[in-house]
């Protein structure tokens, strides 16, 4: 049997089995007063029949006395009420005499305890012994017995009540199970009822807060719970659900804590980076222009122009960083559109590295193309992919030496084309490898700064990777160079 899978089902079932107990325990406890209430009715009612007797003299019917004329005498008086049976009773409780034969006796003796409590006026109903049967207990009516000649002391009647009377024991029956069966329909519509009305407003509440914390992680964009995350019940109630949103917004707030202090972290080391990166240039920019104006006219001609030389350098390396640092943000608030156009990888990359030709010249690297796939189409804005690949390839003509080698490769790889740029460079570590994407992270601080970089290139290229879909991986290790490379989509004709 499966359980229902809502609280509300669940709290009903409960309702409905508590119910059912209740309920039988209910028609035990209605049979039991039921029982008790005839006893003590048919006691209450019959109380004085034995005092009435005795002093009627019912059982002196003939005269003289003797054991004959006393069976005859108690014989008429159980015809005339065949709902009693009498039994004289001797001061031990030895039966003397009865209206019932001897040979339905299961008992000799009757316990006189009850009758003494009965003649003393205790409340009903009192059982005392039934000779019929050796293991019941029954209402009576007892009194004093008194007669000449007669070794009996007590009247002891048993009130057999509706044993005697089918009439009277089937009205009963039908009475007590009417009344039960409307107590018992009575109740339980009122419980099912009352049940119903408040687990409805219990669970609707607890519905209501579920649909608003639901709302309140999609609308700030917390992922969905994990069906098979470990300790999670699947398909549980409303509580369950509400557990496993509020873990999934403590988690969530555990990670924006985490990148909070992070973001916190990289505030104080970008402001530290920038005022580091931007104060060497100015200063020197700013030294060589104060001597420019102060002495412009007594230098020579030669001297003067190195002047102007360092000081344009300057300008330009300011001007990059400020560019790196503008379009870092422009990426970060989400002002980069891509404007996705179908082009052919391979005009784009010959377009860049002719761009790069002389640079490579000028630091001694020789700068190779492995174009395999030149005629694939792809698609991609063109603009934000040159910048990706300029990044790239400025990366590794910085980080390889003086007669190294740079290669740019394209090939195709199933339904994509891989794009590499490789440097003979140190290479890296596993953990800068790892890092080596982070925003100003700089494997050489002082080369990097010399050369007017933040590390934010590396960065950048990752924001219009992600941007495209793409994925950016690196393959290096120590003193084995470096390449860095993405794959993008080729477009089928």
């Amino acid at each position: 049997m499966r359980l229902p899978r809502t609280l509300f089902g669940r709290l009903l079932l409960v309702f409905i089995l508590f119910g059912a107990v209740m309920t039988g325990a209910l028609l035990i406890v209605m049979q039991v007063s039921h029982r008790l209430y005839h006893l003590e009715f048919d006691q209450t009612i019959n109380r004085e029949l034995a005092r009435n007797y005795v002093q009627s003299n019912f059982l002196l019917t003939d005269v003289p006395l003797t054991v004959s004329t006393l069976h005859r005498g108690i014989g008429k008086l159980a015809a005339a009420n065949p709902a009693v049976d009498i039994y004289l009773l001797e001061n031990d409780g030895s039966i003397v005499a009865s209206s019932v034969p001897e040979r339905n006796w299961r008992r000799t003796r009757v316990g006189m305890g009850p009758v003494h409590e009965f003649l003393a006026g205790n409340g009903a109903p009192i059982l005392a012994d039934d000779p019929r049967d050796a293991t019941r207990e029954g209402v009576f009516s007892a009194a004093p017995f008194h007669i000449a000649d007669c070794p009996a002391d007590f009247l002891y009647l048993v009130l057999r009540g509706g044993e005697h009377q089918p009439g009277a024991a089937r009205l009963r029956t039908r009475y007590a199970v009417g009344e039960g069966a409307a107590v018992i329909l009575t109740a339980a519509v009122l419980a099912v009822g009352l049940s119903l009305f408040f687990l409805r407003l219990l669970t609707r509440r607890l519905g209501v807060l579920e649909t608003a914390i639901r709302g309140f992680r999609d609308a700030h964009g917390i992922r969905a719970p994990a069906p098979d995350r470990p300790g999670r019940r699947p398909g549980g109630d409303e509580v369950d659900r509400l557990e496993a949103l509020f873990n999934d917004l403590t988690a969530r707030i555990e990670e924006q804590m985490e990148t909070l202090k992070a973001t916190d972290v990289m505030r104080r080391d970008t402001l530290a980076n920038v005022s580091h990166d931007l104060r060497t240039p100015l200063t020197t920019l700013l030294t060589h222009l104060e001597t420019l104006q102060m002495k412009g006219l007594e230098l020579p001609e030669d001297e003067r122009a190195e002047y102007l030389r360092v000081a344009m350098r300057q300008s330009r390396r300011i001007g990059l960083l400020v560019e790196q640092l503008l379009e870092a943000a422009r990426l970060d608030a989400g002002q980069v559109v891509v404007n996705a156009e179908p082009f052919p990888i391979g005009e784009l990359l010959q377009d860049v590295l002719q761009k790069f030709s002389l640079a490579a010249q000028e630091r001694g690297v020789d700068l190779q193309a492995e174009i395999l796939s030149a005629s694939d189409v792809v698609r991609g804005d063109i603009a934000l992919l040159e910048r990706v690949l300029d990044n790239l390839i400025a990366n590794a003509l910085r980080h390889a030496p003086a007669g190294g080698r740079v290669t740019v490769s394209a090939r195709r790889r199933g339904d994509c084309v891989r794009v590499a740029v490789g440097d003979t460079g140190p290479g890296l570590t596993p953990d800068e490898a790892r890092r080596v994407f982070d925003r100003f992270y700089r494997v050489d601080p002082g080369r990097s700064s010399a050369s007017g970089q933040l590390g934010l290139g590396l960065a950048i290229v990752k924001s219009i990777l992600d941007m495209h879909g793409c994925t950016v991986a690196v393959d290096s290790r120590p003193g084995s160079g470096t390449s860095f490379w993405f794959e993008l989509p080729v477009l089928r004709g």
